[in-house]
């Protein structure tokens, strides 16, 4: 069986299609037809259906692709054993909460470029629900995160430093008693949707006081809920790091409720078990000497 056949298969299934795994391999789409096509007959299943217009993996290409992952996995690290040096090289896949993505990592992924060039770094961001299971299934190789009934069973696990929640307003609405159970509020609650665990966590003490709200938005972009509750249509809970500025010059205030100023861990994961790459211990180590000093 060849490896390349297996690598060829495992960017399919990460590219999404048959013509960007040529593009991000330097093949053509035929090439890349041909290879599957091969590893197919070797196994004696289809690993992929037509799904309208999209590539899908079939039951047999889902069982598959964990083991084909782990083989690629080995052969990475035999080639890194013989090398003089542990200088990192390959391929790291990170996924990456959005709020650490856009407001911490840009020094951690600065100093990872300047320390592993010859690293094909690949960033992606989910909700924290799916990130644990796209490490599990090998699609990702370290996730960054908010633990969301992360499954230390399966999951290595290692907190990078903690993040103070806040619940936070327009001015106008800054005065608005959450705090007293019951009763209607006129204002809406703006979360990132059930898979955030700001959602998870206010969606709980909401319902804890049963207080009644208008509405509940659910926007899938940070800078979308600042701004909607910067004009002033409800309310939202975020880390502190995400809201510096707009606190500063007034945008924003926090409103009084026990639950703000709680703190949770940020984390770093990845499948227990498997083989740490060099890159993976690196980018590992530059995010707690990155966001532990900064208290998030």
């Amino acid at each position: 069986m060849e490896l390349k056949n297996l690598r060829t298969f495992q960017t399919v299934v990460d590219q999404g299609s048959y013509q960007r795994a040529a593009e991000y391999l330097g093949y053509t789409q035929s090439t890349i037809t041909f290879q599957i096509q091969q590893l197919e007959e070797e196994l004696g299943v289809p690993l992929f259906e037509r799904v309208g217009r999209k590539m899908a993996l079939t039951e047999a290409g889902e069982r598959v692709l964990p083991q084909a992952r782990e083989l690629l996995l080995a052969a990475d690290r035999l080639v890194e054993q013989g090398r003089d040096n542990r200088t990192p090289t390959g391929t790291l896949r990170v996924d990456i909460a959005e709020t650490l993505l856009c407001y911490r990592m840009q020094p951690v992924i600065r100093a990872f470029r300047d320390r592993a060039p010859q690293v094909r770094l690949i960033i992606h961001s989910s909700n924290c629900v799916d990130m644990a299971e796209n490490v599990r299934t090998g699609a990702f190789d370290l996730c960054l995160g908010y633990d969301i009934n992360w499954k230390r069973e399966i999951l290595e696990i290692r907190t990078i430093g903690d993040c103070e929640l806040l619940l936070l307003a327009s001015p106008d609405f800054g005065q608005m008693d959450l705090t007293a159970p019951g009763g209607y509020r006129p204002a809406s609650r703006i979360t990132g949707g059930t898979g955030s665990i700001f959602h998870l966590l206010l969606d709980k003490y909401v319902r804890e006081l049963e207080i009644e709200l208008d509405t509940t938005l659910e926007l899938w972009s940070i800078e979308g809920i600042k701004q909607c509750v910067m004009s002033g249509l409800g309310f939202t809970y975020l880390p502190r790091f995400v809201v510096e500025e707009e606190l500063a010059d007034g945008r924003l205030v926090e409103m009084e409720a026990p639950i703000s100023g709680a703190s949770i861990p940020a984390l770093c994961a990845w499948r227990k078990g498997r083989w740490v790459t060099p890159a993976m211990e690196l980018f590992s180590d530059l995010l707690r000497e990155n966001l532990s000093a900064g208290g998030e």
